[in-house]
């Protein structure tokens, strides 16, 4: 596909979409998608306003980048991926755009009623730009068709109208919606997975147009469409803890710990992985009905016994013994813990020079290996002269142009 199109990617070791180029421009509702699609090699342009994508505003921030300080969230999200900045929704970018889809295999955008892409026609899906063969995948909140087309959506609202919120917080509480953009982000990998596919079958079946709705993916997860066919408005609403002492999550000196203990055996290897404590020690504690009975009271002693322990040692001694339990980790302690640290998930990344931001990037590990990283995300505008003059063939003196009349 396009092998001998002017925008190639760095050489290098071989990745499975080597040879494949994406423009990218989707925003945020995209980036996890496309993110997904450069780590396995593809060449994506990242396509920012002269302005700069909101997601560069993101904190937390680390060090500076040329005149704009790293956002994490944005080194996370765009390693790997060239970066040019041009304003799509202006109709004098139809001729760079043309340009850029001629030597895209992939397309990935988001045109909305408020945000615009010139050249994409959202009653029918049709880009005037793009090759004939290339792969055009639309993700937006609600799609490109229905009566819920042109409403606004944020990642909190898309994680809200999905279903998530209806899951998460106390059961008394109020709902509670998930940090960052999972939402987004969930749909991103289905756009990315169904993107592969379209590559799969580009031989049978040629160019597609994929729309992706966030909110048609959000909610047919997690059975919530199954759920509530078959049973009661609110049965399937955020749940309590489940089960009876020593089950339910515990404050230990150095952080949470998470105990699921349903079987008779389970009593007697949480009384090893607490060293028998006297307190413990009456046989009738063995039978959890009447554990249940003094719930309250259980509780509170569990909770004296556990708070000057260490988490780390009980969980090594409970699942040594046979008990369900585990650490609750914050995310200081996920960036410390010992397992993602043996997977090489976080990596340093940043220009020589600079100082390094800390993403976590590393997926999937095989031999050899499918996911590779090879450039750090781009500044704003790192890429232009790159792409549109020694890439396209446009002039310096177009790209001046370009830029006084704020086009990129």
């Amino acid at each position: 596909m396009n092998a001998d199109a002017p925008i190639g990617p760095d050489a290098g070791e071989s990745c499975p979409l080597d040879g494949i180029r994406v423009l990218d421009v989707a925003g945020a509702i995209g980036a996890y998608c496309t993110k997904l699609l450069a780590d396995l090699g593809a060449d994506v342009i990242k396509v920012e306003p002269p302005g700069a994508d909101p997601m560069r505003r993101l904190p937390p921030h680390i060090g500076r980048n040329g005149e704009m300080a790293t956002s994490a969230v944005f080194a996370s999200y765009h390693a790997n991926k060239r970066g040019v900045t041009l304003e799509v929704s202006r109709g004098d970018s139809l001729r760079v755009l043309e340009a850029l889809g001629a030597a895209a295999d992939i397309i990935v955008a988001s045109p909305t009623l408020r945000t615009p892409v010139a050249g994409f026609d959202r009653d029918t899906g049709n880009v005037q730009w793009t090759a004939p063969e290339a792969i055009v995948a639309s993700i937006t909140p609600f799609g490109l068709v229905g009566p819920m087309r042109d409403l606004r959506a944020t990642p909190f609202v898309s994680f809200a109208m999905g279903g998530g919120m209806h899951w998460t917080g106390d059961r008394d509480g109020p709902p509670l919606a998930a940090p960052g953009q999972l939402a987004w982000d969930e749909a991103g990998i289905h756009v990315a997975f169904g993107i592969v596919s379209a590559l799969f079958g580009h031989g049978r079946f040629g160019g597609q147009t994929l729309d992706f709705a966030v909110h048609d993916l959000a909610a047919s997860k997690d059975f919530l469409i199954e759920r509530f066919d078959v049973g009661a408005i609110n049965e399937w609403g955020r749940s309590v803890e489940v089960g009876i002492p020593p089950s339910g999550r515990w404050e230990c000196r150095d952080g949470l710990l998470r105990i699921s203990a349903h079987q008779g055996h389970h009593w007697k290897a949480f009384l090893t992985m607490m060293d028998h404590p006297d307190e413990l020690s009456e046989p009738s504690l063995a039978d959890p009905q009447i554990r249940r009975e003094i719930f309250d009271g259980l509780q509170e002693v569990i909770a004296r016994l556990v708070k000057d322990r260490s988490r780390d040692e009980l969980v090594k001694k409970g699942q040594a013994a046979g008990l369900p339990c585990a650490p609750v980790n914050d995310p200081g302690d996920f960036v410390r813990d010992e397992q993602p640290l043996a997977r090489e998930l976080f990596v340093n990344v940043g220009e020589t020079g600079e100082k390094p931001v800390r993403i976590p990037w590393r997926w999937c590990h095989s031999n050899p290996p499918m996911v590779r990283l090879r450039r750090p995300a781009p500044r704003l505008g790192e890429h232009n002269r790159e792409v549109y003059v020694d890439g396209l063939g446009f002039t310096d003196e177009q790209l001046e142009s370009w830029k006084e009349s704020g086009l990129v």
